[in-house]
C-alpha cells in the first residue's frame, strides 16, 4: 500500500466541505466505491472493537453480511449500538462518511439459496471483486449467514477535502474559510 502524503496541511480553495445528497451515494454506491466500511462495536466488557466490513448502501440504510461465527455479530446481537466509518484517502478528495448506527438482524443465520443475504452478498462481491465476484461467492452459498441493517440514528457525518471545517478555528483565523461560507449562505437565500 501507498504512503499517503499530503502537499500542505491547509488546502486553501480545495473546496472543502461536507457532501451533499447525490455526493454521498456516489461516494458510497458507486461501482467504483470500494472502500471498507469499519464497523465498531461494544464487546462483552465494554470495550470497543472495530472489524472492516463489504457493505451495501440502499440510500437509507447500510447492509453487511456476517459469517455464523462472526464475534461481530453475537456482539450486536447482545448491544446493537454500533458505528461505522468509510473513508477514502485519494488526495485531494478524501471524502468520508461517518455514522452511529443501530443494528438490525434480517435474517440469520440461514444459508444461501432463497435467502435475503445472498443478492446482498452477490452485489458486493459484484463491486469489490469484478464480473467474477458472484461466481466466486456461489461456492459459500451452503454456508449459514446473517444478513443485518446498520440504521443510522442521526444525520451522516460527511467531510471531502484536504482542510479543515470552519469550526475547527477561532473567528478571524481563518478569513479565507469565513468568507466562503458566508458566499454559501448567500448563494441559499
Amino acid at each position: 500500500m501507498g504512503e499517503f502524503k499530503q502537499s500542505r496541511y491547509y488546502e486553501e480553495g480545495s473546496g472543502a466541505s461536507g457532501l451533499d445528497a447525490d455526493e454521498i451515494h456516489e461516494f458510497l454506491a458507486s461501482p467504483d466505491s470500494v472502500w471498507l466500511l469499519k464497523l465498531s462495536y461494544l464487546d462483552e466488557t465494554g470495550w470497543p472493537m472495530s472489524v472492516p466490513l463489504w457493505y451495501h448502501w440502499d440510500g437509507d440504510v447500510f447492509y453487511v453480511v456476517g459469517r455464523k461465527r462472526s464475534e461481530w455479530v453475537q456482539h450486536l446481537k447482545r448491544d446493537s449500538r454500533c458505528a461505522i466509518c468509510i473513508e477514502e484517502m485519494a488526495h485531494p478528495r478524501i471524502r468520508k462518511v461517518l455514522a452511529q448506527c443501530s443494528a438490525e438482524i434480517v435474517e440469520g443465520p440461514v444459508r444461501g439459496e432463497g435467502s435475503q443475504w445472498m443478492p446482498v452478498a452477490a452485489a458486493m462481491s459484484l463491486r469489490y471483486s469484478g464480473p467474477t465476484g458472484p461466481e466466486q461467492l456461489a461456492a459459500s452459498y451452503g454456508w449459514e449467514r446473517y444478513l443485518m441493517r446498520l440504521v443510522p440514528t442521526k444525520k451522516l457525518i460527511t467531510w471531502q477535502g484536504a482542510d479543515w471545517s470552519l469550526r475547527y478555528f477561532d473567528p478571524g483565523q481563518r478569513p479565507d474559510l469565513e468568507a466562503h461560507a458566508a458566499s454559501r449562505v448567500e448563494e441559499t437565500q
